[in-house]
């Protein structure tokens, strides 16, 4: 999965979850000081997330991830590590 398609799915979860329109959303966006996203948003869109993109996110992993960037980052990390991990 190519980071601009991450990215497109993830502002789609803030609109289902947070009802933020993705065109004022850019890798930029914090959840908290720029969405004024409160915690059940943000765990809502991390179970979503998980189940969307295939992978887990632990709760202490979730909670250090503040931007829309940070997101992405690591489910293009963990994408492309089981994606190694698969080759060998």
């Amino acid at each position: 999965m190519r980071r601009a398609e991450i990215l497109a799915e993830v502002k789609a979860l803030l609109a289902e979850c947070g009802g933020v329109d993705p065109r004022h959303v850019d890798e930029q966006t914090a959840f908290v000081a720029d969405l004024a996203l409160d915690s059940l948003v943000l765990v809502r869109m991390t179970v979503l997330a998980e189940e969307r993109f295939g992978l887990r996110i632990p709760d202490e992993v979730a909670w250090e991830l503040h931007t829309v960037g940070a997101v992405v980052d690591h489910v293009e990390e963990t994408l492309a590590g089981r994606i190694g991990a698969e080759r060998e």
